[in-house]
């Protein structure tokens, strides 16, 4: 019988830290930190808007040198006045399009487009009758107030034009006519109002370098 040999029992050293992987993520982690720091700084700052993080000057002039220019209030609310005018001119001017382009295309009757006819002559006269009645206007737009009143007078009579074109036995030409020269009339209404605002900037121009030479 041969002699029986010795069993050899081999060791394997015990890995000193059975979850090996815990280690990695804090590391992960502490690197985005850093590359996160990095990318931030190395970018360029935003620009800066104008006018940010400054006080904003004040709308009116704080030294008699100054060459901000200001309307004064009566003046300033007058052409609040004028601007609404002017809105509800334009609207006027565009009502006479579009009844006009509905009744060429006959999507209004005959008595529909007559009546809108009416209506609009009678707000286009009161309008005018609003113009005329303006009160507290500043003296140096008097002249382009008198202008405007004489111009604004004739639309209702334009508009009545319209309406006998309407209902004249042609194929539609004295209507057409009519039509353009309302238009052309009130493009003189809206050239008037164009006019007293400048006049009201070059009076307001004109003040404010009369105080700077005077300072």
């Amino acid at each position: 019988m041969s002699p029986q040999r010795p069993t050899t029992v081999s060791v394997v050293p015990r890995n000193p830290d059975p979850k090996h992987g815990r280690w990695i993520l804090p590391l992960i982690i502490t690197a985005m930190v850093v590359l996160t720091f990095t990318f931030v700084n190395s970018l360029d700052p935003a620009p800066q808007e104008e006018g940010a993080d400054t006080v904003p000057e004040p709308p009116f002039p704080t030294t008699p040198t100054s060459s901000t220019t200001t309307l004064p209030p009566t003046m300033a609310a007058f052409l609040v006045t004028i601007d609404i005018l002017e809105t509800q001119a334009t609207a006027f001017q565009d009502e006479v399009t579009r009844i006009n382009e509905d009744w060429e295309a006959r999507r209004l009757t005959f008595g529909d487009t007559r009546q809108a006819l009416v209506d609009l002559q009678g707000s286009v006269e009161g309008w005018a009758d609003q113009v005329s009645g303006l009160s507290d206007v500043p003296p140096e737009l008097a002249a382009g107030h008198v202008e405007l009143v004489l111009q604004a007078e004739d639309l209702g009579l334009k508009v009545e034009d319209i309406i006998l074109g309407l209902e004249a036995p042609d194929d539609g030409t004295l209507r057409r006519v009519a039509v353009s020269q309302f238009d052309a009339e009130m493009q003189e209404v809206l050239d008037a109002i164009a006019a007293i605002r400048t006049t009201a900037e070059a009076a307001t121009t004109s003040t404010t370098e009369a105080d700077d030479t005077g300072a």
